[in-house]
C-alpha cells in the first residue's frame, strides 16, 4: 500500500484518515486501486482544460471518479455546470498536486 494510490483515489491526505487501527496504511486502499487507475485514465483531472457538449471552453474544478461528473466552469461564465465525462472533449489536461509536509508524515505510514 502507498501514498500513491490515496492520492490516485482522491482521498485526504491526513494521516489519521486513510491509516488503519495498526497504524499503516489502509489495506482497502489496494483492493481498490485497479479500478480507480482505470477511472483516472478516462477522467480529466481538476484545472484540466475543457471542451463542453455546447463548445465552450472551460476549466474542470470538480471530479467525481466513481460517477464521472465532472464540474466545469466556463470561461466566460462565473457558474459552474457539470457534465459526464463522456459528454466533454480533453483540450489538455492538469497534474495531481500534492503538499510536501503532508507527503513527508505520509511516507512514514508506508515503512
Amino acid at each position: 500500500v502507498s501514498i500513491k494510490m490515496a492520492k490516485e483515489q482522491g482521498l485526504s491526505l491526513n494521516p489519521v484518515k486513510i491509516s488503519g487501527t495498526c497504524g499503516r496504511l489502509m489495506c482497502c486502499l489496494k483492493h481498490e486501486q485497479n479500478s480507480y487507475e482505470e477511472l483516472l485514465k478516462i477522467t480529466p483531472k481538476v484545472g484540466a482544460i475543457v471542451i463542453t457538449p455546447d463548445g465552450q471552453k472551460g476549466t474542470v474544478i470538480e471530479t467525481n471518479l466513481i460517477t464521472g461528473k465532472l464540474k466545469i466552469k466556463p470561461e466566460k461564465s462565473d457558474v459552474p455546470v457539470t457534465f459526464d465525462r463522456s459528454e466533454i472533449k480533453l483540450v489538455r489536461d492538469a497534474e495531481i498536486k500534492v503538499n510536501r509536509d503532508e507527503l513527508k508524515s505520509l511516507k512514514k505510514l508506508e515503512e
